[in-house]
């Protein structure tokens, strides 16, 4: 029994282990004949038994047809995830002792089961965050890349001690504002910030301390992005939307607009286009919808109407 247990086991190790024809020859010593070894994910060459690559990925179809065959051939787990504060990683102890338990065995289970849930400050920390972030960019409707995008940015913030003196939270809006900036999603702090109890002064700072010791450059938001979004809310017409844009496209090359804020370019720009429309919409509305004051509404419409009428 144990000689064919032996060839058995043989015979399993050179199925895994099969000469790759994708690799013509080894870099070290030039021999032809690579092995894979699928146990071990690694290349190997045959002759001197330099590992050439690691980890590899196995890339053939793994079909099954019934639970056991489908247990057989499960060999991964499921995929890391930066929204978890754990990574995805943990485990969970059975609520359930085992048959045949003594007392003894049982109040020892418990006890580890007790130590199991408890968590350092550290994963405290991180639990706090990545809550907070997910209820964030559920209340804004964001992405899945988004909230990824916003947890990597906390936990850089989290290794490099930038939370010493600063809240959680604060952090979290800024790492969530950073985020939508990147992907280039049309929300604006403040949006943001009316989903948190901070200050809205301490957020922008934390902002500006990310984007110091990170070194992010994050693009500008242009004012053809918050197009869309303003008119949904002020319920215009797809024509007045297209006019907006094209005012937009038109004072895009004027360079007293540079520097001024988009949203105040985006506002007027539907003001204006909507006057042209016989579909006029009131300043407070407008102002309301983009945020910004009935005075920065009427200067940027006043700007734009210089810049139409020198164009045509």
């Amino acid at each position: 029994m144990s000689v064919n247990s032996n060839i058995d086991s043989e015979t399993k190790e050179n199925k895994n282990k099969i000469v790759d024809q994708s690799l013509t020859k080894c870099p070290e010593c030039g021999c032809e004949e690579i092995i894979r070894d699928y146990i071990q994910a690694e290349l190997i060459c045959s002759n001197c038994g330099l590992v050439i690559s690691e980890h590899m990925i196995e890339f053939k179809t793994r079909r099954a047809f019934s639970p056991e065959e489908r247990k057989e051939r499960e060999h991964t787990g499921s995929p890391l995830s930066n929204i978890l504060p754990d990574l995805g990683l943990s485990t969970c102890i059975d609520k359930n002792n085992p048959e045949g338990a003594s007392s003894k065995e049982i109040q020892k289970f418990n006890r580890i089961r007790k130590w199991n849930t408890r968590m350092d400050w550290h994963h405290r920390n991180l639990s706090i965050a990545t809550n907070e972030i997910r209820r964030i960019c559920s209340h804004l409707e964001l992405p899945a890349r988004v909230s990824n995008r916003a947890a990597t940015l906390y936990r850089k913030v989290y290794k490099k001690n930038l939370l010493k003196g600063r809240s959680i939270k604060s952090m979290v809006c800024a790492c969530v504002y950073i985020a939508c900036r990147e992907h280039k999603i049309p929300r604006t702090l403040t949006e943001v910030c009316g989903l948190s109890t901070e200050n809205k002064k301490t957020i922008r700072r934390c902002y500006k301390i990310i984007l110091q010791n990170l070194k992010i450059k994050v693009p500008n938001l242009k004012a053809k992005e918050l197009l869309a979004k303003m008119a949904s809310s002020l319920k215009i017409s797809k024509e007045i939307e297209n006019r907006a844009s094209e005012i937009i496209q038109i004072a895009k090359k004027n360079r007293n607009l540079t520097g001024k804020d988009p949203k105040g370019i985006a506002a007027a720009a539907i003001y204006l286009a909507s006057l042209e429309m016989n579909n006029r919409k009131s300043q407070s509305e407008v102002s309301k919808v983009a945020e910004i004051t009935e005075v920065t509404l009427r200067n940027r419409y006043k700007e734009l109407l210089k810049i139409i009428s020198e164009e045509t």
